[in-house]
Order: C-alpha cells, then structure tokens, then sequence
C-alpha cells in the first residue's frame, strides 16, 4: 500500500538528537571538520525532506519540486561526506 492512500500517516518531525556520547561513540575515525559537515549535512536534508513533506500535503506542487531539487542537492553532499569518512580520503567513492 503506497504512501498516499494512507492519509493518516504523519511525518515526525520530532525525532530524538542523539547526545554528543553517542556521535563521538558511534563516529568513524576521521577529520572533525568531515564530520562536522556531515551533521549539519544530515540536519539540512531532514529540514528539507519535512519542508517536501508539508508542501506535498499543502498540495503546493511549485514548493515540493523546489524542495525536492534541494534536497537531492544536499543528498549529494552528504553522501559524498560519507563516501570521504569512508575511504578515508583516498578519493575512491562508495559503489552504490
């Protein structure tokens, strides 16, 4: 059953930060300044997948293709910081 024929079904825009034990826990050895870009890369595209969201439930078709092309572009940044914590600046990108 796709998305739309479930209209009940909300988006949580609350979901928990995690606490600054469990980035430096959980984060791969690499440059801070990386991982720096790649939180606020990571904060940017859930803003921008709940601004997609609430446009597509105004029905404001011009607001979702806006906020869809921003958000592929931060897609974009982010995973190519992922594919850079990844390789560990070897220049060799993820295979996807």
């Amino acid at each position: 059953m796709s998305f739309r024929h479930r209209p009940n079904r909300q988006f949580d825009e609350n979901l928990p930060e995690p606490a600054a034990a469990d980035l430096r826990d959980a984060a791969p050895i690499g440059d801070p300044q990386t991982m720096q870009g790649l939180h606020v890369a990571s904060q940017n595209v859930l803003r921008l997948a709940t601004q997609t969201y609430n446009a597509a439930a105004r029905g404001d078709d011009t607001a979702v293709h806006a906020a869809r092309a921003s958000l592929e572009q931060q897609l974009g940044v982010a995973t190519r910081l992922i594919d850079e914590l990844l390789s560990s600046g070897t220049d060799q990108p993820t295979m996807h």
